[in-house]
């Protein structure tokens, strides 16, 4: 039988580095110039991180801010609204369209934002394991509920009219 908490722990890690790797694709992209490839690269990032980052901030964030504070709990939800702000105006990118340079920096500062926070938030991977067991449990049932849900991440924002 897999060990729940293991698992827990292993697919944030791995959510975590297929956001990574996501996120590099469109800075990269941002950095060329290639606009119709980084809103490729976002919409790709839209579909894959949607239940990650639901599950962060529906389950996980709530239990963070018992053992991590308010202040930083409040600074990663800011981080994912300026990561989801670029993959809106990327992934709504019509084909052949491109970029003004003002929306081109505002989406790699967006993007550069959201790299630190992935990269970060790996390092309070450790506070799940100070939750008891059975909420860890708990934890790992819900991400893998939303993930059969495959929301994307943009679905949080549908309606909204402001980046």
């Amino acid at each position: 039988m897999n060990d729940p908490v293991a698992e827990l722990f292993d697919e944030f890690r791995r959510d975590h580095q297929v956001m990574g790797r996501g996120l590099f694709e469109i800075a990269t992209a941002l950095k060329a110039e290639d606009d119709q490839k980084a809103a490729e690269a976002a919409r790709a990032l839209d579909v894959v991180a949607g239940p990650h980052i639901r599950f962060e901030e529906l389950y996980f964030y709530p239990e963070l801010r018992g053992l991590l504070g308010d202040s930083t709990v409040d600074r990663f939800e800011s981080e994912h609204r300026e990561g989801l702000a670029a993959v809106l105006r990327l992934s709504r990118l019509e084909k052949n369209a491109v970029l003004t340079t003002e929306e081109r920096k505002q989406s790699r500062d967006q993007i550069d934002t959201m790299r630190v926070h992935t990269d970060e938030c790996g390092e309070h991977f450790g506070a799940l394991g100070r939750l008891p067991k059975q909420q860890q449990k708990n934890l790992l049932s819900a991400l893998q509920r939303l993930r059969l849900a495959g929301d994307r991440w943009t679905e949080r924002a549908r309606g909204r009219t402001s980046e």
